[in-house]
């Protein structure tokens, strides 16, 4: 029976090298945890700044679309605001659902893209927008006009992640 009570005894618990190990493990545990969740978190938030930043971008360039689509080859203007990047604003003539002719303009102030229409003041159509250009990318042919967006949006710790759009070109119909 003292036999019996001796290996008992000898089985039970854990030996100090076992529980060195478990504290070593946990150290390692311990100390990484927080570089994976702010590894997380930047993957998160990179993530949602690139869908972020395709919905406005796919939205601008629907519009801009749509109305160039409409638009009197002969009234397009391609320049730019004071201060502003060159060939960031397009001024045009485009027809209503009624045939009347109606002005718009779309440009780049600061780091916003401002619509018009008319004359009238410009109202925020996008924002985050780092850059615009409008151009013709065949000289010969006035009916085709290619539009460049660079969209931005601010990530972790102070960074952005911006994203360009390709070059869309877009076919005058009138």
């Amino acid at each position: 029976m003292r036999r019996d009570m001796d290996k008992m005894s000898s089985k039970a618990g854990y030996t100090l090298m076992e529980l060195m190990i478990v504290v070593a493990i946990m150290g390692i545990v311990i100390i990484s945890a927080p570089k994976m969740f702010t590894g997380a978190y930047r993957f998160i938030s990179l993530a949602t700044a690139r869908a972020e930043i395709q919905k406005n971008s796919r939205g601008a360039l629907a519009n801009m679309n749509r109305d160039l689509r409409q638009a009197q080859a002969s009234t397009i203007v391609v320049d730019c605001l004071a201060g502003q990047p060159p060939h960031s604003r397009i001024t045009f003539t485009k027809y209503t659902a009624t045939g009347a002719t109606q002005s718009v303009s779309y440009y780049q102030k600061g780091k916003q893209l401002f619509m018009s229409q008319s004359g009238a003041a410009g109202k925020l159509a996008f924002d985050n927008l780092r850059y615009i250009a409008f151009a013709y990318p065949q000289t010969d042919d006035t009916n085709i006009l290619s539009i460049s967006v660079t969209f931005e949006k601010a990530t972790y710790e102070g960074g952005t992640k911006a994203l360009q759009l390709a070059v869309e070109k877009v076919r005058i119909m009138n």
